[in-house]
């Protein structure tokens, strides 16, 4: 157990005998009837209502606990995710100066055309086929 839930077990206890040593007061103090029954309502009703601050108290520090979880798996991820994206722009720079250098070879060599002219050509004589059907 933590520091925190120690702490609100302890409060527990301690306040569930001051509630139970307050009702047998009320029971044995020399009041009429009424006057009991209606302590022993107000003194219940106070019970049950600290009982209830309690429970959302630690229904709340679990709360919070988990979406401080959360909080740090999201700035993980975006963290992953920018380096990833610089890692992305750094590969295709290589790969742009790969193509590059290599269209420069071919070029020197005399080697084949770019890889956009021969998709223009490849449309042109389509469309010249097309033009003869």
């Amino acid at each position: 157990m933590d520091t925190f839930r120690k702490t609100i077990f302890a409060i527990s206890v301690l306040i569930a005998i001051a509630i139970t040593m307050g009702i047998a007061t009320v029971i044995l103090s020399p009041k009429t009837l009424s006057d009991t029954v209606y302590d022993l309502i107000i003194m219940t009703v106070s019970g049950i209502s600290i009982a209830i601050a309690i429970y959302s108290e630690i229904e709340l520090n679990m709360e919070s606990r988990r979406v401080e979880r959360m909080i740090k798996q999201i700035n993980e991820m975006r963290k992953n995710i920018s380096n990833d994206v610089a890692i992305d722009k750094n590969l295709r720079y290589k790969l742009d100066k790969i193509i590059a250098l290599d269209e420069q070879i071919y070029k020197k060599m005399g080697g084949r055309k770019k890889a956009s002219d021969l998709v223009k050509e490849y449309q042109k004589a389509k469309e010249k086929k097309a033009h003869k059907s």
